[in-house]
């Protein structure tokens, strides 16, 4: 069963944001992403973070416009059966409560292909 695909909704504080999954051209996006947040990745993190078995895990990826252009503003996935994300980043600063969104549309999709 497909998780949310290419869908928006609009924060309650701030910009509308558009969740889809991440494509390996997003690596430059995610990179930025973890820099603004203060963690740092190497190219091998960036890549297992992009390359996923949707049959395995369902990630997400949320984005904004800019005036720079599409902006990557969170990342997160879980496998399915479990109960919680494996990962979680979140851009709060450009996306105030993205943070609950991505954790509760995560969620649902796990539980969306537990039941399947």
């Amino acid at each position: 069963m497909p998780v949310l695909l290419d869908t928006s909704v609009r924060l309650a504080h701030g910009p509308r944001v558009r969740l889809r999954h991440p494509h390996v051209r997003d690596r430059t996006g995610v990179a930025a992403l973890l820099t603004r947040i203060g963690l740092g990745a190497d190219d091998l993190d960036l890549q297992r973070a992009l390359r996923f078995d949707p049959r395995v895990r369902a990630v997400l990826c949320a984005t904004i416009w800019t005036v720079t252009g599409e902006t990557v503003v969170g990342l997160g996935a879980i496998s399915y059966g479990a109960e919680h994300a494996d990962l979680l980043l979140v851009d709060e600063a450009l996306a105030p409560g993205l943070r609950e969104i991505l954790l509760n549309t995560l969620a649902l999709a796990g539980a969306r292909r537990r039941a399947a």
